[in-house]
């Protein structure tokens, strides 16, 4: 049979040691490689409910799921937190209204906002240099936003980072409050915080309205399996459920939506065995390896700011960009990572990984660390966004606009047709509609080769602008 990716995705399975999503690392957790998952996939049959208008077998599994995390309601999603994002702001925002959102929020944001007809207030995330890193985003610089722009409907924040880094959602959520607005938390990377006390606190339990999470990412689900949570009586279950039907797959996955259900119940009954055999474990593999390293570096802070599933290894102070150190991962002990950046490397941890694999992997990064010489800083990639309150331009217009692609140098002061972006993680460097500036001429050169969003056609880069 000639099938080159069914054979790719086999022979990867087998050969490398995965600190990647999807959260079940080729089935190994949960017991998923003894279950006969081709029987759940079904269809909307008789006795099998239907998601959109859901009153049998699946509202009785999402009700249990929401009672799980401890959300009013609870919506499966089988299009991943893509459709959760889309849906959550449809369901808030009309035709022509304002909504805040953080600058380094996940590109789909952008395909709600063209799809509503919604004009973005931009605010920023703390730059953390020291780490060249996106942090957490201030309730001081919400409250000014909301003042500053009154007529936004509501407030979009993603708590934890891509790289694990929490704001403090429950000041977030008073202030917004405040104002009477709606507080929206993309929280994709914080299915798993639902695991116990050695993870960070829920956004659902800290006064987010709406909440969106992936379980396949950090849980052991399929990958496009999440979450939409309904936490406050702000958002009706109508509106949502309305929004999600439009841009979400009118044939969701059975398949998808089970597991899920089973790895609720698989957690409750067996939290004391993931307790022991992965966060313990996880908790002195972090030990151990910031003790050892000398020239990498462990991002490390207090439990409330930071998930500890994430093992981000900054690359910053050595001699070696993060590119290179996911290279040597990679070829030389099959080790895959999460996502390489200029300046550290993302390897995510699940109750897949036991003490063995942790292990492993803290071998491979000790002799590595033995061979490195504190370097030249490389070059940041995070100091692009700047810190004020802006007004962006309405995407949807941008969107609908007559368009041409330019040579680089004439894109200078023009807007951006396209995000432009790093992926992962799929947060813009340009957004769709913003002013570019040399700034960002600057590190379009410097990544050419890792960019979606342009064009390369021999040596010429090419942007889309209106």
């Amino acid at each position: 049979m000639n099938t080159p990716l069914y054979d790719k995705l086999l022979q990867y399975s087998k050969s490398k040691l995965a600190f990647h999503m999807p959260g079940h690392k080729f089935g190994i957790a949960a017991g998923l490689n003894n279950l006969s998952i081709i029987e759940l996939d079904n269809t909307e049959a008789i006795g099998m409910d239907n998601l959109y208008d859901a009153q049998g077998i699946i509202k009785e599994a999402m009700e249990l799921m929401a009672n799980f995390y401890g959300s009013k309601e609870t919506l499966f999603l089988t299009n991943g937190s893509t459709s959760g994002i889309i849906a959550s702001i449809l369901s808030v925002c009309k035709d022509g209204d304002e909504l805040i959102i953080a600058r380094n929020s996940h590109h789909s944001v952008w395909s709600a906002l063209i799809l509503g007809g919604i004009t973005p207030i931009y605010i920023s995330p703390q730059y953390r240099p020291e780490d060249d890193m996106l942090g957490e985003i201030s309730a001081d610089i919400i409250e000014k936003a909301l003042i500053d722009y009154p007529k936004a409907k509501g407030v979009l924040v993603v708590s934890p980072t891509y790289e694990g880094i929490v704001s403090d959602i429950k000041e977030i959520s008073r202030v917004v409050h405040k104002y009477n607005k709606v507080l929206i938390v993309d929280e994709a990377h914080g299915a798993h915080f639902v695991l116990g006390k050695d993870f960070p606190l829920s956004s659902i339990h800290q006064g987010a309205d709406l909440v969106i999470n992936s379980m396949h990412k950090t849980l052991p689900a399929l990958t496009q399996s999440g979450l939409l949570h309904i936490c406050s009586e702000r958002i009706r279950y109508d509106n949502v459920i309305e929004s999600l039907r439009m841009i979400q797959t009118s044939s969701p996955s059975y398949m998808m939506m089970g597991i899920m259900d089973y790895i609720r119940s698989y957690i409750i009954e067996n939290k004391n065995k993931i307790q022991q055999q992965y966060v313990d474990e996880l908790l002195v593999f972090r030990k151990e390896l910031n003790d050892h390293l000398m020239v990498l570096r462990l991002l490390d802070m207090e439990k409330e700011k930071y998930d500890k599933s994430k093992i981000i290894i900054s690359t910053i102070e050595s001699n070696i960009d993060g590119y290179e150190l996911a290279d040597i991962l990679n070829t030389r002990y099959d080790i895959s990572v999460e996502a390489a950046l200029e300046t550290y490397v993302i390897l995510m941890t699940t109750m897949a990984d036991n003490s063995s694999n942790m292990t492993r992997l803290r071998i491979a990064l000790e002799e590595i660390d033995k061979e490195l010489e504190v370097g030249k800083s490389n070059k940041g990639i995070n100091n692009f966004i700047v810190s004020d309150i802006i007004k962006g331009f309405n995407p949807r217009k941008i969107y609908y606009s007559d368009k041409a692609w330019v040579g680089i140098k004439d894109a200078i002061t023009r807007k951006s047709a396209k995000n432009i972006m790093l992926y992962p993680p799929g947060i813009p460097l340009v957004c769709i509609g913003e002013l570019i500036e040399q700034q960002h001429i600057d590190l379009i050169y410097y990544f050419k080769d890792k960019l979606q969003g342009i064009q390369l056609i021999d040596d010429e880069i090419l942007i889309h602008i209106i």
